[in-house]
C-alpha cells in the first residue's frame, strides 16, 4: 500500500515530536532528578557542562508557609579566583498563574552560621520558613534559620531564592566573610530560580541579605554586572551589613581600652581568619593562630555552627589557653586583604538601603555609618535607616515593613529613595 507524501510528513513530523519530547523530558529529568543514594547536597564531581546560575538538580520538599511550594537546589556559581563550584541552597514559590514576564525574585544571604557543612539553614528541619533566631526559645535548629519576611514576600508573588553560600551545604570550604563570592552565590541562586519550571522565576531581582549576608547584599551592589546576561538586580537591601576593615579597627580600638569583645565577635574573628587563610594563598593559618588554636579551628570546622563554636571557644580556652597568636606574622599581607573585603572599594551600580540597629553590640553602627559616607561620596544611591533600642537580631523584625515596602517599589519601578546630602 503506497503511503501519500502528505502522510509521511505527518509520520514524520510525529516522530521528530516525539523524539524531541522524550529528549526534553530527558533533560529535565537529568537536571531536575538528584540522583539515588544522594542528597541534594552530594555534588557530581566533576561538575556537569555548564556556566555560573546554571541549575544542577533540585529536590521538592515541604513548607508551611500558606500558597507556596518550595525546593531545595544545587547550582553552579564562582568563587572570587572565578572557581567554579557547587552551591545549595532553596527556592520557595507561590501557587498560581505568574505574570507574563514571570514572577520577581528576592534572593536572600543569611546571617554567620558556622563553618561546617551541616550547618546550611536548608538543612535544618522545615527549613523553607520565617526567620527564627538561635537563641529564641521556640527555635530548636542549630543555628540561625528561615528568610525574614517570607510569608508576606510569597504573598506579595514573589520568588524567594536563598543562597547556603558554598561549604555549607554543598562541598568545599565555606568562605566566610569573603565578600565577593558571597555575592556571586546571592545572585546565582536568583538565575538558579529561573530554572525551576513550576517557579516561573522571571529576569529581575532584589538582594536582601542580613549580617554577613548584608555584607554578601552590599557586594551584590557592587558587582551587579556579573549576572546582567540573564538577570537585571534592581537593588540590594542590607540589614547590619559588616564592614570588614572598619569592624576591625574599632574591635581593635576596643581591646585597647582594656574592654573584652563579646565572645561571638571573637568566634566570628577567628572563623574569618580561618576562612581567608584557605582563600588566599599569601596568608598561612601559622601566621594568626596558635598551635592549640589551629587545632582548635581545624576540628570545629568540621562539625559545629557557630553559637555552639563560640560556647566551646569559650571553654576550650579557659583550659588550654588562647587561640591566636600574641605576635601575628605577615600582617601586611592579612591587612592587605582585609582592606580588600571592606566595602564601598567599588562604587555601587544599584540602589541601595542600609538597616541597622543604634544597639548592635556585633556590627558597630560606626562602621555601617562610615560605609554609608563612602557610598554618598562616590556620587551612588544609598538610603540610611537606623533604629533606637535595637540589637543585632532584633534589626531583622524592626526593619521588616520597611525592607518590604523598599523592594516593592524597586519591583514597582519607583525612583530609589537617598540618605546622601
Amino acid at each position: 500500500m503506497r503511503i501519500s507524501r502528505y502522510l509521511k510528513h505527518l509520520i514524520l513530523v510525529v516522530v521528530l515530536l516525539g523524539f524531541v519530547s522524550t529528549n526534553a523530558m530527558a533533560a529535565e529529568e537529568s537536571v531536575g532528578k538528584v540522583p539515588e543514594g544522594k542528597t541534594v547536597y552530594d555534588a557530581p564531581d566533576p561538575l556537569p557542562p555548564g556556566k555560573h546560575g546554571d541549575l544542577i538538580w533540585f529536590t521538592e520538599i515541604k513548607t508551611e508557609i500558606r500558597g507556596a511550594r518550595a525546593w531545595k537546589v544545587l547550582y553552579r556559581s564562582t568563587d572570587i579566583h572565578n572557581v567554579e563550584i557547587p552551591v545549595s541552597g532553596m527556592i520557595i514559590a507561590p501557587i498560581g498563574n505568574p505574570p507574563a514576564v514571570g514572577r520577581p525574585v528576592v534572593t536572600y544571604g543569611h546571617g554567620t552560621a558556622g563553618l561546617a557543612r551541616n550547618c546550611a539553614p536548608s538543612s535544618v528541619d522545615n527549613p523553607a520558613k520565617d526567620a527564627t533566631f538561635y537563641f529564641f526559645p521556640n527555635n530548636s535548629d542549630p543555628t540561625d534559620a528561615g528568610i525574614p519576611g517570607l510569608t508576606q514576600m510569597i504573598a506579595s508573588g514573589y520568588v524567594v531564592a536563598a543562597t547556603d553560600y558554598v561549604g555549607l551545604g554543598g562541598p568545599g570550604f565555606h568562605q566566610y566573610l569573603i565578600g565577593p563570592t558571597a555575592a556571586r552565590n546571592v545572585m546565582d541562586a536568583a538565575v538558579a530560580a529561573q530554572q525551576i519550571p513550576p517557579a516561573r522565576a522571571g529576569k529581575q531581582a532584589v538582594v536582601i541579605g542580613w549580617s554577613q549576608g548584608g555584607q554578601a547584599a552590599v557586594w551584590a551592589a557592587q558587582l551587579a554586572d556579573y549576572v546582567e546576561d540573564s538577570t537585571k538586580i534592581l537593588g540590594v537591601a542590607a540589614l547590619a551589613p559588616v564592614n570588614a576593615a572598619e569592624q576591625l579597627r574599632i574591635e581593635k580600638e576596643i581591646v585597647a581600652s582594656g574592654k573584652k569583645l563579646p565572645p561571638m565577635t571573637d568566634t566570628e574573628t577567628i572563623m574569618a581568619l580561618y576562612a581567608s587563610a584557605l582563600t588566599f594563598p599569601d596568608l598561612q593559618l601559622s601566621d594568626v593562630f596558635t598551635p592549640f588554636g589551629l587545632e582548635f579551628v581545624k576540628e570545629s570546622a568540621k562539625c559545629q555552627c557557630s553559637k555552639h563554636m563560640s560556647q566551646s571557644l569559650t571553654y576550650m580556652q579557659s583550659w588550654k589557653g588562647p587561640v591566636t597568636r600574641s605576635d601575628p606574622q605577615n600582617q601586611e599581607a592579612w591587612m592587605k586583604r582585609t582592606e580588600q573585603m571592606a566595602l564601598g572599594n567599588t562604587p555601587a551600580k544599584v540602589p541601595i538601603v542600609i538597616y541597622q540597629g543604634d544597639d548592635d553590640p556585633t556590627i558597630f553602627p560606626a562602621a555601617t555609618e562610615a560605609y554609608v559616607k563612602k557610598t554618598c561620596a562616590s556620587g551612588a544611591t544609598i538610603s540610611y535607616i537606623h533604629y533606637a533600642d535595637t540589637d543585632h537580631v532584633r534589626v531583622s523584625a524592626r526593619a521588616q515593613g520597611d525592607f518590604l515596602n523598599w523592594i516593592a517599589d524597586r519591583f514597582a519601578s519607583k525612583p530609589a529613595p537617598s540618605s546622601c546630602k
